[in-house]
């Protein structure tokens, strides 16, 4: 494969995602939409249409039923999500939001984009590194490197750092809308070294928001007493929540207004600094314990920590940093805007692969400790006849790696062996995740005591090879693990599903299985999102205008409901809006128009 002259930096975030490219001998983050970054965010607008980005964001509180958010979160489990009446995997719907992204450097760069660097939260796990593998190349990227977001942060500070810059220490602290990562860093004359990584990849800014959201309705109701919220109304507090947070970045308080969350009821509070504080301070400690494991792993004390970098947006409340000062005896530092340092420093290594001159060597590590399942019988270590993980590859060794262990068999002519992968650092099987197995038959005849050796080589981008050796013979067996339970992405499955999000019209051109193309295309003309697939759903498209003739009349009969009606009245409401949601869920459409048809009826006279 030759090397490619262009290699984008991306950071596909929960909340936000941005890119960027080393342009000129310095880093460009690529404008989307005319911003720095995208919200990672994707919807169906009122005629049905497909919309990525700040679009999608911008409707979520009007029509959350077609909006996704935080899609980041379900990365690498089997979880299913719905758009339109149809089932999409985290892996489809981020790849979506790749390939906005992808058509925005396009457009920039006056160039196809084919190449990338994506980085992930460092405390990804196996499955979620494949599934964010898989996204790229849903979406056309030929993902060269996944990297940790700690790890690209502080590459993107050892490129604006003197060629002559000391050995220094560097903290990262990595909070984002919706994972967490702290990693002790030695940067020196250009050598980016991670020494340690800890962190959440369920805690983040969408978790404060949730607490916020919580206490706007408690003190709602508390004025209100009685009163029921919809949902469409909570998602309303949320977002005057949300923005009263980000005043308060700036404020000791701030005003939270928003009229009519039930016919007569509105909120008018104000929101102080210290409550606000108080809320999330639990949370924050959870992140103050992950840094004193990290400090710990590293053998670092606060005292040798010679800068704290922060990263993510939810890293700008200023508690955090009065937090951090306390913790570590020094101010955090956010010399380079939070929001986008991570996509800057996937770029730099992106250009470091595309054989420019790169300004940082980057030296990354394991977040976790891979083990494999077997018998433990060392009874001088107090061990019984129990099944245990024996680690092959612990946490912090740097990376890329190639280990091996030696095994037993434990019976007389035994034929095989079954490998069982474990990552985490529990001693119990239980205690850790299971992301693999497989099972290595054809075993020599021989007695109890047949050795077998089984080594791990884990790649640049954290992904794992296993080999199996008889030591006796020769006979070998390598997998690279996938994970045990999950079901890996088909991409051909994958792209005809998300056909069924774009109007074949706009795709003139079919699929051709044939082509050397691996993902989405864009039209430069118009802007407009296109996918070039074969579009196979058995399901016939939803007349023109029926969805969003529907939408409008369920938020009539929601409003209705609200103002209140006679029960008789509102139990036929309710009735409709079920079968309604039912034919759209079964894509019934003619069962849908004579729902609508019915229900509009119904609101005609009660809305009288």
């Amino acid at each position: 494969m030759s090397t490619p002259d262009l290699v984008v930096g991306i950071d596909l975030g929960t909340t936000n995602s941005s890119i960027a490219v080393v342009k000129d001998g310095g880093v460009t983050v690529i404008p989307v939409e005319g911003q720095p970054s995208m919200p990672s965010a994707v919807g169906l607008d009122p005629a049905g249409r497909l919309v990525i980005g700040r679009a999608a964001k911008n409707q979520s509180v009007s029509a959350p039923e077609n909006t996704l958010l935080s899609i980041k979160r379900l990365m690498g489990t089997d979880q299913t999500v719905l758009l339109g009446g149809k089932s999409y995997r985290p892996e489809e719907i981020s790849a979506l939001i790749l390939g906005e992204l992808k058509r925005a450097a396009e457009a920039h760069l006056g160039r196809p984009v084919t190449h990338a660097v994506i980085t992930v939260p460092a405390f990804f796990n196996e499955r979620q590194r494949q599934a964010t593998q898989d996204a790229g190349s849903l979406a056309g990227l030929e993902v060269l490197r996944i990297i940790n977001e700690p790890t690209a942060a502080a590459l993107a500070y050892g490129a604006g750092s003197s060629g002559n810059l000391e050995r220094e220490t560097l903290l990262v602290f990595d909070l984002g809308g919706g994972t967490f990562d702290v990693s002790l860093v030695s940067v020196e004359n250009g050598v980016v070294e991670v020494r340690a990584s800890h962190g959440d990849t369920h805690l983040g800014g969408d978790d404060f928001d949730l607490l916020l959201a919580a206490e706007g309705e408690k003190r709602f109701l508390e004025k209100h007493p009685g009163a029921t919220l919809l949902a469409t109304t909570r998602l309303r507090l949320k977002a005057a929540m949300e923005l009263a947070k980000i005043q308060l970045s700036d404020a000791p308080y701030s005003a939270v207004r928003e009229e009519y969350l039930t016919e007569a009821g509105h909120l008018d509070t104000e929101l102080a600094r210290s409550d606000y504080e108080s809320l999330i301070e639990p949370l924050l400690e959870k992140t103050l314990d992950c840094l004193q494991r990290s400090l710990s792993d590293a053998g670092v004390t606060a005292a040798q920590v010679d800068k704290v970098m922060l990263v993510g947006g939810a890293t700008r409340t200023p508690f955090i940093h009065a937090l951090l000062a306390d913790r570590l005896g020094k101010e955090p530092r956010h010399e380079i805007n939070p929001d986008l340092i991570v996509a800057m420093g996937a770029a730099i290594q992106g250009a470091a692969l595309a054989g420019q001159p790169a300004p940082a060597i980057l030296i990354d590590i394991t977040a976790h400790t891979y083990s494999i399942q077997a018998i433990m019988t060392d009874e001088n270590k107090g061990w019984g006849t129990v099944l245990g993980c024996v680690p092959i590859v612990r946490r912090g060794t740097p990376l890329p790696v190639r280990k091996s262990e030696s095994f037993s068999t434990i019976k007389d002519n035994q034929k095989g062996i079954d490998v069982t992968v474990f990552q985490g650092e529990d001693i119990l099987p239980e205690g850790n995740l299971e992301i693999g197995k497989f099972k290595f038959d054809g075993l020599a005849a021989v007695p109890s005591g047949n050795s077998v050796l089984v080594e791990f080589q884990i790649d640049l981008n954290g992904l794992l090879k296993v080999t199996a050796t008889e030591k006796h013979t020769g006979l070998a067996k390598t997998a690279v693990i996938d994970t045990a339970g999950h079901h890996r992405l088909n991409l051909d499955a994958a792209r005809t599903n998300l056909a069924a999000l774009f109007d074949e019209a706009d795709s003139p051109q079919p699929w051709d299985k044939d082509s050397d193309d691996d993902g989405l295309d864009f039209d430069a003309d118009s802007g407009a999102t296109t996918v070039p697939l074969q579009l196979v759903d058995s399901k016939p498209a939803a007349p023109a205008g029926l969805l969003a003739a529907a939408k409008s009349l369920r938020h009539r009969a929601e409003a209705l409901l609200e103002r209140g009606v006679a029960e008789s009245d509102a139990q036929d409401i309710r009735a409709r809006l079920g079968e309604i949601s039912s034919a759209v869920q079964s894509s019934d459409w003619p069962g849908l128009t004579t729902q609508t048809d019915q229900l509009s009826d119904v609101l005609f006279y009660l809305e009288d």
